[in-house]
């Protein structure tokens, strides 16, 4: 057997361990992604954390992760309670509507192009007893009692509350022997790709911390910023409409729709004032977010092209949902990084 057999057989055994055991761990990747995204945009705040406690890394990093667990659970908690109190006013809503039926708003009259469209559709579907049941049966969803739902959120939180456990104690270790781990991670990538590691490795964790700052922070504003406004304008269901609106701020193009979502509800009450601001409140601040706040968070960071985080973005969470968000721009940096390597250009 010579050199190049020994080799080739060094190769396939080498390549059917990492396979190997990402079959067996599979089910955990989603939970050791988020702990490397948490750890790595999180790790200079933990760095001078870690400085008050010394050589105590145990505790250190212990109390850092439960900070992070409050810091996450306390408000998820929060949320998913107003969530669940505010959707069982939205279903009694639509079962009264079952059962009775209701006549259009007549706003809806006025709106011109769309209105007579949607005076149609409405009279048609929604305005006899039953319709409301009819519809949304034509769309897989049923009228079924606030328990049947509240049910089901319970078991697919019990599945993430599972998945943040183990989230929260890989952290746990990364926060620990976070260290010795990207040593050996930078040998192991040196080892592999030679001086191309060290462009990735300096790319990387910026783009991490870009991604999570651009996204997190901007759509925490955006939500608080526009939930000041739904309570202020009188808008039904303001902490449920501020909650979409965060999360749609995360995604491009999305936020549009919950504007106009209240906006037609607030029109709907006859508040057309108040439709007004929040379209013209909203668009500003979204304005400033996409333009200013985002840019300097993301790509000043990164320094990606926009189609690049927009594609990520976009790619991301229709790939990988979610964890997506995260993800997707951190594969467009290492594109983006392999296409100036091939045009020569320095990192």
């Amino acid at each position: 057997m010579n050199d190049n057999h020994k080799e080739l057989i060094s190769i396939t055994l080498t390549v059917a361990v990492v396979l190997l055991s990402m079959f067996i761990i599979h089910r955990f990747i989603p939970s050791l992604i988020w702990a490397g995204v948490i750890a790595i945009a999180t790790y200079p705040l933990y760095e001078r954390w870690q400085k008050v406690f010394g050589r105590q890394k145990d505790v250190s990093a212990f109390l850092f992760t439960t900070l992070v667990a409050l810091f996450l659970i306390g408000p998820l908690s929060w949320l998913v309670g107003v969530v669940v109190r505010e959707l069982q006013l939205f279903l009694n809503y639509l079962q009264v509507l079952n059962r009775q039926g209701g006549e259009i708003p007549l706003f809806f009259n006025d709106i011109p192009i769309v209105g007579k469209e949607i005076v149609g559709y409405w009279d048609k579907n929604l305005s006899q007893p039953g319709h409301i049941k009819h519809l949304l049966s034509n769309i897989h969803v049923s009228l079924t009692p606030v328990s049947y739902y509240i049910k089901r959120v319970s078991i697919s939180l019990f599945h993430r509350g599972f998945q943040m456990g183990f989230t929260l104690l890989i952290l746990f270790f990364f926060y620990r022997d976070g260290a010795e781990l990207t040593k050996g991670i930078n040998q192991v990538g040196e080892n592999c790709l030679g001086r191309r590691w060290h462009r990735y490795a300096k790319k990387l964790p910026s783009a991490i911390r870009g991604t999570v700052n651009g996204t997190i922070l901007v759509g925490i504003g955006v939500g608080l910023l526009m939930g000041i406004c739904y309570v202020w304008v009188g808008a039904p269901g303001p902490t449920l409409f501020a909650v979409l609106t965060g999360v749609a701020a995360m995604v491009p193009f999305v936020v549009p729709l919950v504007f106009a979502v209240v906006s037609m509800v607030l029109w709907s009450h006859g508040s057309i004032l108040g439709a007004l601001i929040v379209i013209l409140w909203g668009t500003f601040v979204m304005f400033v977010a996409d333009h200013f706040v985002k840019p300097v968070l993301i790509g000043g960071a990164i320094k990606l092209p926009f189609l690049a985080v927009l594609f990520g973005i976009l790619g991301g969470i229709e790939t990988l949902g979610v964890l997506g968000l995260f993800v997707g721009p951190i594969i467009m940096v290492l594109f983006i990084t392999l296409w100036q390597e091939s045009l020569g250009k320095p990192a």
